[in-house]
């Protein structure tokens, strides 16, 4: 059995992260296959600090990692773990736990209050190791996905009168009051803001030019950060509108809607009638650490 020694790291080895991140991700429930771009783009959308990513090295070689983003959940300073692997060849050897017991300390020492991340519900193994470190579940999380050529986006009489523009200056206060639900770590206005480059934003005006719906998307990757209608507005064709919109402007060949709260039944009953299929379902966790 190899002995593991645990450093955090710094910007010049994320190449060498990137590497190992392939390699642990390739046999996973669903292989993360992410190209060197796509990887910086993970990296400023949900945060990651390398000072707070934690690897165990087997010699020269990454053993296994955490990627830990900083930021603010609910009011209070937390680390948000973006991706936790371990390459095959190392599992089983409690890695998971023993590089939590490296990262914490530092997390409470920097005022880190709390830790959270998104886990596979079908990953038995992964929940087990989360919960032996003290992380309890939360909330259940829906991913849907969908071919482009797939979606069905009819056109509706109302939506003749919608008009679908970028925004100028999103206003925050109004998109929040037309959410069902609180949108994942990733999906959140702090991850849009960090990846405003990447992320595009349009709303959907009626005749009176009010605001009445919004869609925040990664025209490169097809990932949907948010999409929200006005209760009023609903039913009208103005999700629909939004979603056309942002679906021609996807360069990806799919659409993804990641981790959509479970109960937030309004929207995904519009997702399944726009023929987005369930791939995944996941479970959110929370550790109080303060």
């Amino acid at each position: 059995m190899p002995t593991f020694h645990f450093s955090f790291l710094t910007a010049k080895e994320f190449p060498q992260l990137h590497e190992a991140f392939l390699k642990a991700f390739a046999d996973y429930v669903i292989p993360i296959q992410l190209t060197k771009e796509q990887f910086r783009a993970k990296v400023i959308r949900e945060g990651i600090e390398p000072s707070f990513c934690v690897a165990a090295y087997d010699g020269q070689e990454i053993a296994g990692f955490i990627l830990t983003g900083l930021g603010e959940w609910q009011g209070k300073p937390t680390a948000y773990n973006a991706g936790t692997g371990v390459l095959p060849q190392y599992r089983g050897q409690k890695l998971t736990q023993q590089m939590y017991d490296v990262l914490l300390p530092k997390l409470r020492a920097s005022g880190i209050e709390q830790c959270l991340l998104e886990v596979i519900q079908d990953n038995n193994a992964a929940l087990r190791s989360y919960q032996a470190v003290g992380l309890h579940i939360t909330r259940s999380l829906d991913c849907f996905r969908a071919l482009k050529t797939e979606l069905l986006l009819p056109a509706h009489n109302d939506s003749d009168f919608i008009e679908v523009l970028p925004t100028e200056k999103a206003d925050l206060k109004l998109f929040r009051c037309f959410r069902d639900v609180t949108p994942t770590w990733q999906n959140s206005f702090a991850a849009i803001k960090r990846s405003r480059e990447q992320c595009c934003i349009l709303e959907a005006r009626n005749v009176s030019k009010e605001v009445v719906g919004y869609i925040a998307f990664f025209p490169k990757s097809g990932a949907i950060a948010q999409l929200a209608v006005d209760e009023l507005w609903r039913k009208k064709g103005v999700g629909t509108a939004l979603l056309r919109e942002a679906t021609r402007q996807v360069e990806a060949p799919a659409i993804m809607f990641i981790n959509i709260e479970s109960t937030a039944q309004s929207m995904i009953s519009f997702l399944t009638r726009r023929h987005m299929q369930l791939i995944l379902k996941q479970y959110e966790m929370l550790m109080a650490i303060a």
